[in-house]
């Protein structure tokens, strides 16, 4: 909003604070309230040549020998007052600042009172009184110094037009009962007198009319400083908090929503107003119903768009300062990344436990599985076994092959050999891996493509890269087998480091499942040891990188990895 400052206050608009209040607070007119009162005098100033000088004209048009001059000239100033009524008003109405119509005003008003007291017989002129309503308005426009300064201009003003009426010096037609010239030297003092005790009388009590209002507005300007100070700093406060904070009515609709509640649920605060809470946070009004209004503390799982984000909420009453309840105050955290990597710390826990156990039992059991396997490779070539016997013989053979692989796997989870990075272009392992892939007869029935910039620098283990692109490959290829038959690769350099997404068009994966498939032995597929991506897990753990699912069942499933650039020490 517009303001003029005070002319006895200035204020220095570089350094605001909401301290300023407290100390030396500017003191401002809001342009909109002088704007207010310039109309309204405008409006009071038509009302008053309405009646007064309409009435002045009738009563000169109605004497026996009216002066023709003299009823033109009244007109004139009837019709120069709701002129310049015109004027002022279409000047303020476009935009014009009152505080420079108020002199103008006022010298207009001074300047027509003084041509009606001139024709209507000067110091004798009935309409004197013209001048104390011109103070009173400078009092309420422009205050004490507006008082002073119309109260002067006025008592010179009708000593000019009383001494040029009674000397008859302007050879102007006035009203056929004036006769100022006729007046003597003592009445004309006496006439003059009078009206200089009224005039300054009214000037006094307009001066302290004015002085009051002043002070008025210099109160109301700080308490609006202090006001507005006060809303700023509340305002920054909830723009800065890192937590959302939504304010509902009781029935649950929405009345704000900071920034950080439009950053943590992917939607503008403006488009929050007026929805429901649960619309935005399903499952909270139960909460809330449950929970007496108030809630302490709750996870909720909310979806986002495409993602699908954990959020810690508390819900506390908003009340008024006369303790009544006007709605809720809802703030909450994105704790999504916190739970992802509670649940990525308590897989690892897992793993190691599973690793530790699996490289034990691995060493005991490989050995009598060999001696196992030898054995029946000679009893498959002894001269009295049967055809039957030799079938059975085999099934074993080929059991106990894919034990020792299983066992292989576990060796290699648990026990995995120490990295060997170097510098190489990721791009390069994807398209040599891919060139395998699309000989192998996993894929015969596959359409594999790939997206890979140029180039992807990056400092790792090839090999063990190599193994995780490969079973993320062969898993992608057995889901979009049974689905859309279709495989893509994306690799690509970001500011934090590479991204590499396998992506097919299968089944998908249950979000029942998707909390565990990085779990050894779990796997939702008929064949496997289910240690494929655990291993995967591990090995981009090693190079302190994530491996993250997006799926949904019928539409396929993603697997991202990021991997950071690492430099040469790991």
């Amino acid at each position: 909003m517009a303001t003029i400052p005070v002319p006895t206050v200035r204020h220095d608009p570089a350094t605001p604070s909401p301290g300023d209040s407290l100390v030396g607070p500017p003191v401002v007119i809001p342009i909109s309230d002088l704007g207010r009162r310039v109309s309204r005098l405008l409006l009071l100033r038509t009302l008053v040549v309405t009646v007064v000088l309409a009435l002045s004209l009738w009563l000169l048009v109605t004497v026996d020998q009216p002066s023709r001059g003299a009823v033109w000239l009244q007109s004139g100033i009837i019709a120069t007052t709701y002129l310049t009524s015109i004027v002022f008003g279409l000047l303020l109405r476009r935009g014009y600042a009152p505080p420079r119509l108020t002199r103008p005003m006022q010298a207009t008003d001074l300047l027509i009172t003084s041509m009606l007291v001139y024709l209507t017989g000067g110091a004798q002129s009935p309409y004197t009184f013209l001048y104390a309503l011109s103070i009173v308005s400078a009092g309420a426009l422009s205050y004490r110094r507006g008082a002073v300064v119309v109260t002067v201009a006025s008592l010179i003003a009708i000593t000019v037009v009383s001494l040029v009426a009674w000397t008859h010096l302007l050879d102007l037609p006035m009203s056929v009962q004036a006769r100022p010239w006729e007046q003597g030297s003592l009445d004309l003092v006496r006439s003059v007198g009078v009206n200089y005790a009224a005039i300054i009388g009214v000037g006094a009590l307009a001066f302290i009319f004015g002085d009051q209002l002043q002070r008025g507005a210099e109160t109301l300007a700080t308490t609006r400083k202090a006001v507005a100070d006060l809303y700023t700093l509340h305002q920054d406060i909830v723009r800065s908090l890192a937590s959302g904070l939504i304010t509902i009515t009781p029935d649950g609709t929405v009345l704000t929503a900071n920034s950080a509640a439009g950053e943590i649920l992917r939607c503008e605060p403006a488009a929050m107003i007026n929805q429901p809470i649960d619309a935005l946070m399903p499952g909270l009004a139960a909460l809330l119903e449950g929970g007496g209004g108030e809630l302490q503390r709750a996870d909720l799982t909310v979806h986002a768009g495409a993602e699908q984000l954990s959020i810690g909420v508390t819900v506390s009453l908003l009340r008024d300062v006369r303790e009544q309840m006007i709605g809720r105050v809802v703030n909450f955290q994105d704790l999504t990344e916190l739970r992802r990597l509670e649940q990525q710390n308590q897989r690892s826990e897992r793993l190691v436990t599973v690793g530790q156990l699996a490289a034990g039992i691995a060493h005991e059991i490989r050995n009598p599985l060999a001696s196992i396997s030898g054995s029946i490779e000679l009893l498959k070539q002894a001269p009295q076994s049967s055809e039957e016997d030799r079938t059975l013989m085999t099934i074993v053979h080929r059991e106990i092959t894919r034990l020792n692989v299983l066992i292989g796997d576990l060796l290699d989870y648990a026990n995995p050999r120490p990295q060997q990075t170097v510098d190489f272009d990721l791009g390069v392992l994807i398209d040599e891996t891919l060139q395998v892939a699309r000989g192998d007869q996993a894929f015969a029935n596959v359409e594999v493509a790939s997206e890979v910039s140029r180039p992807l620098p990056i400092n790792a283990d090839p090999s063990k890269l190599r193994q995780v692109l490969w079973n993320l490959l062969r898993n992608a290829a057995d889901a979009a087998a049974a689905g859309g038959k279709h495989v893509t690769i994306t690799a690509r350099d970001e500011r934090s480091g590479v991204t590499v997404t396998v992506a097919d068009d299968g089944a998908g994966i249950g979000r029942q499942h998707i909390a565990r498939i990085f779990d050894p032995f779990y796997t939702t597929k008929s064949k496997g040891t289910g240690l494929g991506l655990a291993t995967c897990h591990t090995i981009i753990a090693e190079h302190g990188g994530r491996i993250d699912v997006e799926s949904e069942v019928g539409a396929g499933t993603k697997m991202v990895v990021r991997l950071p650039r690492l430099d040469k020490a790991g």
